[in-house]
């Protein structure tokens, strides 16, 4: 009875070590996943002032050009 209480605990143990590799490794894919989330918001927003910033470039340009052909 004993040895199979011995078996026993230890399929338990092993059966508690994968759960605690589960569990770190999900704690890894969700922080993983969380990084890259905010990496995206990040590059999201990037691109948006870059794009805000090359739109206003964009007019200044075309209203030089007016002025310009206005003078003539």
């Amino acid at each position: 009875m004993s040895e199979e209480m011995s078996e026993l605990d230890m399929m338990r143990q092993v059966a508690t070590d994968r759960l605690v590799y589960m569990r770190v490794m999900e704690k890894a894919v969700n922080d993983i996943d969380n990084v890259l989330t905010g990496l995206k918001r990040d590059i999201m927003e990037i691109s948006q002032q870059v794009a805000a910033r090359n739109q206003e470039m964009s007019l200044e340009t075309s209203e030089e050009v007016d002025e310009d052909k206005s003078d003539d």
